[in-house]
């Protein structure tokens, strides 16, 4: 057995969580039993998904959000970097064995919740519905873990604030196919249908697939992060794989269902182009936030060009350059093979194509030069916010000026959102102008940090 798997799991299931967890669960679902005249109903149901919820999600994601944090904190985690354990098996048994008690009462919830459905819903609804709940719970775990390893390539010092926000960002991916899933179980109807490229599925269906592949790619993620925690080298085409399927799957969604009770049973999304283009833009913002840059692998990837060592380059290249061509490539491909979007108006789609990938490249670029300013290569959130207001507010204002003051000042608005209504090479020309601007000024600041000191926490991580 995995020797840290096996610590775990004695840590885990000590003499008296062996004793109150059987007895909580047994006088809760005991009391449900009693009080509803000796009957499984949804009233039990409704206990046992509580409890789930309060055991895998509430519980279960922080315990796989803190797997790793906690040994940092308590300093025990660099003599187990040090040991003979592989990266794919110190980290499953992190995210597995820390959340093994969590699963012990889940999964009695979980049987409780099927047992009180038993005499409403047949056997195949049963199982989708807790196949759904058991993929969920996977799914918010694997990402909490995810995050968190992420985050300690970037810091050393963790508070409660943090486990909580790895904990959010787990029950925002995992809550809303769990609940999607869950809202048409045992329906028939063209309302339970996703089309998927031109596949019809079946929204739990398709829901189910989500999250298996996801979870798989989660586990993946960790594997990799942890490889960079215990120095082993990792080049970028995992990521850059995992960005080119996210495209092509998400690209291939047509439709999906808004609700019986309204008017329009399916809600369209934008061209399979625009959506390539979308979710890698996306996925661009992701890793332009999240990679670290601290000054020493800045000088490592420097070194590296002025050698001409392109083999080691793509090790130490930040993934959201790397991810630009990609996705622009991807786009390119995407439009010229699913041609679904009006022709009158692909001329301007393909504008619009453009300068958002150059928008992207300046917004990237302007991330860069506000962490490069910085001696601890962080400065994110500032530069996520500043962006943010760019985004909401200028567009906005320039639009009304122009509207009270002079049409000639809409130009304006290139600068920060591509606008059709103007010519097609201003559109272009304006965030290029950017682009080159920001270059300039990154070229600036990279010399002046890659001359700087590099503190001594940068330099070992």
């Amino acid at each position: 057995m995995n020797p840290e798997f096996r610590r775990l799991m004695i840590v885990e299931f000590q003499g008296h969580r062996l004793i109150a967890m059987p007895t909580v669960l047994a006088v809760v679902f005991g009391l449900g039993y009693y009080l509803n005249d000796y009957r499984w109903d949804t009233s039990t149901g409704f206990m046992a998904t509580l409890g789930y919820f309060a055991l895998v999600f509430i519980w279960g994601t922080r315990q796989a959000a803190e797997s790793v944090i906690q040994e940092i904190n308590t300093k025990t985690w660099p003599p187990q970097r040090m040991s003979s354990m592989s990266a794919w098996g110190l980290a499953w048994a992190k995210l597995a064995g820390s959340t093994a008690f969590t699963w012990a009462g889940g999964i009695v919830c979980l049987a409780v919740y099927g047992a009180s459905n038993a005499e409403w819903w047949d056997g195949p609804r049963i199982a989708t519905s807790v196949a759904l709940y058991l993929g969920a719970g996977v799914l918010a775990q694997t990402v909490c873990f995810q995050a968190s390893l992420a985050a300690i390539q970037r810091r050393r010092e963790f508070g409660r604030v943090h486990v909580v926000a790895y904990q959010f960002l787990g029950l925002v991916f995992a809550l809303p196919p769990l609940y999607i899933g869950l809202s048409v179980t045992g329906g028939a109807g063209l309302l339970d249908l996703i089309i998927w490229y031109d596949y019809y599925l079946a929204l739990p269906q398709f829901m189910l697939i989500f999250m298996g592949l996801f979870i798989v790619w989660g586990l993946a993620g960790a594997w990799a992060l942890m490889r960079v925690e215990l120095q082993e080298p990792l080049g970028p085409w995992l990521w850059l794989t995992f960005v080119i399927f996210t495209m092509a799957f998400f690209g291939g969604m047509r439709s999906v269902p808004i609700g019986p009770d309204t008017p329009v049973a399916l809600m369209d999304f934008p061209s399979i182009p625009t959506m390539v283009l979308s979710i890698g833009i996306v996925m661009i913002y992701v890793i332009g936030l999240m990679e670290t840059k601290n000054r020493f692998r800045l000088r490592q990837w420097d070194a590296l060009i002025h050698q001409r060592q392109w083999r080691s380059f793509s090790r130490f290249a930040p993934r959201s350059l790397l991810s630009l061509p990609v996705v622009a490539a991807a786009t390119v491909i995407a439009a010229s093979a699913f041609a679904d979007y009006t022709a009158a108006r692909a001329h301007d789609l393909h504008i619009v194509f453009a300068a958002a990938l150059l928008f992207t490249t300046r917004d990237l670029g302007f991330i860069y030069w506000i962490c490069l300013g910085r001696t601890d290569g962080r400065g994110e959130a500032m530069a996520a916010v500043m962006l943010a207001l760019v985004y909401i507010a200028v567009p906005g204002v320039l639009f009304q000026i122009s509207a009270h003051v002079h049409p000639a000042i809409s130009y304006l608005t290139a600068f920060f959102a591509p606008a059709t209504e103007l010519p097609s090479w201003w559109n272009i020309a304006a965030p290029a102008s950017e682009c080159l601007f920001i270059g300039m000024a990154i070229r600036l600041r990279w010399k002046s940090a890659i001359a700087a000191p590099v503190a001594a926490s940068a330099s070992q991580r």
